[in-house]
């Protein structure tokens, strides 16, 4: 505990010692450029400086007494016209003003009288630094207009507001100079009071003065410059993150405020007018503090996080939008605001920076730098608006907040450096300690797989066994993917071998032919669905080449294994022809080639072509160097979508040493066309029906066999096209669709599903080679409702698939009860009620009766019509009823219910049976009927170009807000608003939507849906 209180004493030393320094360096600054204590003082609109010398080092402030003439523009007091007759009303002010209330007029003319020493050696050379005046102002020297800032005038369509600093120089030879300053302001409320100091001085000095400001600015303009174009070439090239950008205009928006601040000129080639100019001088200021807010937060490491930081945005973005918004007069009142905002923000990343720091973080020393010398330039800047100073431009705060940039870069560059350095070395272990793990686990695999494969192929051939045709087919299948294994696992053993040096050659006379042809039978079971024609053009009297055997078939089947993998279909051919006594073997395909990049890596240990690949990315790394070993060459040339073409070479045998032998090469037709998979004759209609949708046969074929043919009816295809022509022969249970589908991938698929079928109307089983979260997260956002990853679990697999199906059943079986708890909603009392209102009519009026007879049984005829367990009706068909329901409650009620249909022609939709009826009812029996004197009820249905628009209105008693909240909530409360609840479910289940409920009580309810158009 000493040793940390200690470490916080030194960095809290060192915070104070950096801003003593930042501080002092600013006092010489302030003290290099401020006047003489000696300086005089204007009285009564006279400045006497005939005691006083100009130098080129000394600069004097105009401050005092000025004569003010309110309401009058003059030019020289001498041309007065009126001055004979009419007295000139004048009054004295003080310059610097603080009180705005001082001038009350919205134009005037202020005098002051500066007296010279005749000895004066200045040359008669002099300058005049007028500050930014609201809002315009032109400065006369005795009677010569020498400068102006916008356009000085009487009335506002004259005016023109700049508020722009400005220096002139001028010459004078007597030693009484009158100055004369016209002011009119018709943009702010302040009118034309002058808050700020006019300097005056020789004009070497203010030529000295103003050197001194240029340079500065233009040395900062060049570095922040400098720096925001290295932010953005490492946008470009090294680092492409927004928070670069973030960078470039954290830098550029402080740049271009401080060129406003020491000359608003600058706003003139936007042609904006004095209002517009202040609000985007207002807006650049707000957004470099915003910007230093947000990189300071994105460096500092623990609190970047912070929940202020947030606050700090909005409140920025709401300030951002006043400027914008509020008027000039009510502008002014809101920078107080916004100035309370910079403090909080800056102090408040201060502070966290200085946190960073004292909490021993290294690199944030750097940004506590830089927020130190940040908030120095704040307190500096209300320091110097306070007390109205006017000293140049101060360049050391942008010069420490660049080198605290810069040292936190560097800084990070060197412990990413470091950080790398280590992962290098760690990963050369790791590539060491994985190489000696395949060898041993290869080693562990091989064996039980060549047993595996012997067993098999012992069983397979046992003419005793008693298998089926097809299950004898399976396990053909089975031995040949343990075939295509054992390669993979020889590839990783020569891969170790490779590296270690201590693999070799037993190479012999091979005649290259029958390696194609056994390689070729190898991998028939691959090309099986795809369409795939294998052929092989060489010669049946092409010469012997000189290889290990088992080498050659392991290339050939590397090489056309790859072929096969990248083409969906087509053609894969092999040739053969004699270069400088080399076999030149050349294998072509049509399939999805390789860009350049591919290329260029294609031969690197673990690099596969394409990153859905199965393969860990040695096949063509073995192959190449089993090819220079045999002192060949291996080139493969590619084009993306057109095909690859891999050739590669080896030493011809000698005539003399082969042996001659009759070649028998069969050469019947390879091409392999697809077979679809169809379920069994025999199958029958309690069969759950699965479809499954794999580009791999043998994976489908797997598949299939997990599932028993009396209980499910399976049908294979091999593409995501013969897929959706399945989708609308038969109905399916569920889907069992793998990710990587050419052309048409399964996520496109799931997609292209679930626009028609909801995720429990039509459940999908997922194939996916990679279990890492993202993937799983895309198949499930696409609609998928389950996953199984590669390789696959046969166990998994058929409890996954089973539970789907069983999900489904449950869902229809919820439909069933749904429509027959619908049905149970028919209150005994309303049949009773109706049979009573049809006896009493038998005496009163017996065409009525038969009418409502006719009506009642038309209603219960389409209650419990059968195809109310249907998922959707014909809107008619609803309407037909809603009818029949209404018919006999007007018989019953009569006056009480009256009945508004406001229906568009020609609508042909189907929506959820049973729901119109259930809004209807419930607008009668609980909003109509408990009312004294009954009410309306309104049926609208709107056809509008992507829905229909369902609506039942009543003027009844309405929902109280409590039983409102619970129906808009989807809380299952008891006591009522079953049918209301029902046909909610059953809309947000088919549709992804809700009931939209909306009732005053006493005033009446409005229930509406849409039925989307497909």
């Amino acid at each position: 505990m000493l040793a940390i209180t200690k470490t916080t004493k030194r960095h809290l030393l060192i915070i104070v010692l950096i801003f003593i320094g930042l501080s002092s360096l600013r006092i010489l600054w302030l003290a290099y450029f401020l006047p003489s204590n000696d300086q005089p003082s204007a009285q009564d609109g006279i400045f006497d400086m005939r005691n006083q010398f100009l130098s080129d080092n000394n600069v004097f402030y105009l401050n005092g007494e000025w004569l003010y003439y309110p309401g009058l523009l003059l030019n020289t007091t001498k041309d007065n016209p009126n001055k004979a007759t009419i007295p000139l009303d004048r009054t004295t002010l003080t310059i610097p003003s603080r009180d705005s209330k001082a001038v009350t007029q919205q134009f005037g003319t202020y005098r002051l009288k500066i007296l010279l020493d005749d000895n004066d050696s200045s040359n008669n050379r002099y300058a005049i630094r007028v500050p930014a005046i609201p809002t315009a102002s032109a400065l006369y020297v005795n009677g010569r207009l020498i400068g102006k800032s916008g356009e000085v005038a009487t009335n506002l369509n004259s005016h023109k507001g700049q508020a722009a600093p400005y220096t002139v120089y001028f010459t004078e030879k007597e030693s009484e100079i009158e100055l004369l300053l016209q002011v009119s302001n018709f943009d702010t409320p302040t009118n034309a009071v002058i808050n700020k100091r006019f300097s005056f001085t020789s004009a070497s000095a203010m030529t000295h003065y103003q050197t001194i400001t240029e340079l500065s600015l233009a040395t900062i303009s060049v570095i922040i410059i400098m720096y925001a174009l290295f932010s953005i070439l490492v946008f470009l090239f090294i680092y492409r993150k927004k928070i670069v950008l973030l960078f470039t205009v954290g830098f550029l928006l402080p740049l271009t405020d401080e060129l406003i601040t020491y000359n608003r000129s600058i706003l003139d080639w936007l042609h904006l007018d004095y209002i517009w100019s202040l609000k985007l001088s207002n807006i650049v200021y707000l957004g470099a503090s915003f910007f230093f807010v947000q990189f300071m937060r994105v460096l500092l490491v623990k609190y970047q996080h912070a929940k202020c930081f947030r606050w700090f945005s909005t409140f920025y973005a709401l300030g951002t939008l006043l400027i914008i918004l509020l008027p000039i007069q009510w502008l002014h009142a809101a920078n107080l605001l916004f100035f309370i905002l910079y403090i909080v923000s800056f102090l408040y990343v201060l502070v966290l920076a200085l946190r960073e720091y004292v909490e021993n973080q290294k690199t944030s020393a750097f940004i506590a730098f830089t927020a130190l010398g940040t908030t120095n330039g704040i307190i500096w800047g209300f320091i110097r608006t306070t007390y109205v100073l006017d000293i140049p431009f101060y360049p050391f705060d942008y010069l420490f907040i660049v080198l605290g940039f810069t040292g936190y870069w560097f800084k990070r560059f060197y412990e990413n450096t470091q950080r790398i350095n280590k992962l290098i070395a760690d990963l050369q272990k790791d590539d060491e300690r994985k190489d000696e793990f395949l060898a041993s686990s290869t080693q562990k695999l091989w064996n039980p797989m060549n047993k595996m494969i012997t067993l098999g192929q012992s069983i397979y051939e046992n003419p005793n066994n008693l298998l089926i045709s097809e299950d004898k087919h399976n396990l053909k299948y089975l031995i040949d993917i343990g075939r295509s294994m054992s390669f993979t696992l020889n590839d990783i053993l020569d891969f170790t071998r490779l590296k270690e040096g201590n693999l070799y050659l037993h190479k012999k006379n091979v005649s290259i032919q029958g390696a194609v042809s056994g390689v070729f039978d190898m991998l028939r079971f691959i090309t099986e669905g795809k369409h795939i024609q294998m052929t092989s053009t060489i010669s049946r009297a092409f010469p012997h080449v000189v290889a290990d055997e088992n080498r050659l078939i392991q290339i050939l089947f590397n090489l056309l294994h790859n072929a096969i993998k990248y083409t969906g279909a087509g053609f894969i051919e092999i040739n053969a022809h004699i270069e400088k006594n080399m076999a030149v073997i050349h294998i072509s395909d049509n399939g999805l080639g390789m860009d350049d990049d591919i290329q260029n890596r294609l031969f690197s240990p673990y690099e596969q072509g394409h990153v859905d690949d199965e393969g860990i990315g040695i096949g063509l790394f073995v192959c190449k160097q089993l090819i220079d070993l045999h002192g060949g060459t291996l080139q493969i040339q590619s084009i993306p979508n057109k095909g690859s073409d891999v050739i590669f070479t080896l030493p011809l045998a000698d005539e003399s040493t082969v042996v001659n032998e009759a070649l028998c090469i069969n050469q019947e037709d390879d091409s392999l066309p697809s077979e679809s998979l169809k379920p069994d004759s025999t199958s029958t209609v309690n069969q759950f029906k699965i479809l499954m949708v794999d580009d791999d046969p043998v994976n489908l074929r797997i598949m299939r066999s997990l599932f028993v043919s009396t209980e499910y009816d399976v049908t294979t295809v091999t593409s995501s096209e013969k897929a959706l022509e399945s989708l609308q022969q038969h109905n399916w249970d569920l889907i069992i669709i793998d990710a990587m589908l050419p052309y048409i991938s399964g996520y496109a698929l799931i997609e292209f599903i679930r626009e028609h079928y909801s995720v429990l109307e039509l459940p999908i089983l997922l194939l996916t080679a990679r279990n890492y979260p993202e993937d799983v997260y895309t198949g499930l956002a696409h609609g998928a409702n389950d996953y199984v990853t590669k390789p696959i679990n046969s166990l998994e697999l058929k409890v996954r698939a089973r539970a789907l199906i069983d999900l489904k059943c449950s869902i229809n079986q919820r439909l069933h009860l749904e429509t027959a708890w619908l049905q149970a909603q028919i209150q005994p009392h309303f049949l009773f009620n109706t049979l009573n209102t049809i006896a009493s009519l038998s005496t009163i009026d017996t065409n009525r009766m038969i009418d409502l007879m006719h009506h009642f049984g038309e209603y219960l005829r389409a209650s419990f019509d059968v195809r109310n367990l249907q998922r959707v009706v014909p809107l008619q068909d609803e309407l037909e009823l809603v009818r029949s329901y209404l018919y006999i409650q007007q018989q019953r009620f009569e006056e009480l219910l009256k009945i508004e249909w406001d229906i568009d022609e020609n609508i042909n939709i189907e929506i959820p049976p049973i729901s119109l009826q259930t809004l209807v009812e419930n607008a009668i029996r609980h909003g109509i009927l408990k009312q004294e004197g009954g009410g309306t009820v309104c049926i609208c249905i709107k056809d509008f170009p992507d829905y229909v628009a369902i609506s039942v209105i009543d003027n009844g008693v309405g929902i109280d807000p409590s039983t409102l909240a619970e129906l808009r909530s989807g809380s299952n409360p008891t006591s009522t608003g079953v049918g209301l609840r029902n046909t909610d479910l059953r809309l947000k289940r088919i549709y992804g939507q809700r009931l939209n409920i909306k009732s005053i009580p006493n005033e009446g309810t409005n229930i509406s849906f849409r039925i989307p158009k497909n």
